[in-house]
């Protein structure tokens, strides 16, 4: 089972001017784990649509068009499954800022369900949040082996999380070039 953070995963790729083909992504972490495609049971992809005000200005519209053209995509590939949170408007020290909820518990949920029901021993991870250290643990405990992609760059994805992880793959520069739709 594979369990990826959209948002992480579009982050990191944004940071280096690409943008992830979610099918290659999958194939070649499948491959650099030794694992067969056949042998995956799901791809859940946590994302949520972008903000949109009440009466949606033309740039709101425009991200939010863009955005659903993505999901269509990820709805016509094989095994994939789409869970969306949602995102708020937040008002920080007089700015104005937007703010991803329920994605992380989400995709908690789901790894510890899974895990528990021994409906899954392997779990790929793609995330850099400290808040799923308490579902690595849990699904640890339930016999599952985490696998943790995240970003090679230090400062995207949380140390605790790292340390948890019972293996680890670094998303560097020449990993996302291999899995890329290209530039921007």
């Amino acid at each position: 089972m594979i369990f990826i953070d959209g948002e992480y995963l579009r982050k990191i790729y944004k940071n280096s001017g690409l943008a992830p083909d979610i099918p290659v992504l999958i194939r070649k972490i499948l491959k650099k784990l030794g694992i067969e495609e056949r042998e995956l049971l799901r791809v859940y992809y946590y994302s949520s649509p972008p903000y949109c005000s009440s009466t949606p200005t033309p740039k709101e519209k425009e991200r939010y068009k863009k955005w659903q053209r993505f999901i269509n995509f990820l709805e016509k590939q094989n095994s994939l499954e789409i869970k969306l949170g949602r995102v708020e408007k937040r008002y920080w020290d007089g700015n104005i800022g937007y703010e991803q909820k329920m994605v992380d518990v989400l995709l908690s949920i789901d790894l510890v369900q899974l895990s528990a029901k021994s409906l899954i021993d392997t779990a790929i991870l793609v995330a850099g949040d400290s808040d799923f250290v308490p579902a690595v643990q849990q699904a640890k405990n339930n016999g599952v082996k985490i696998y943790l992609f995240c970003s090679s760059k230090r400062h995207e994805y949380h140390q605790h999380l790292w340390k948890i992880a019972d293996q680890r793959v670094f998303i560097d520069e020449t990993f996302m070039k291999e899995t890329c739709l290209g530039k921007r």
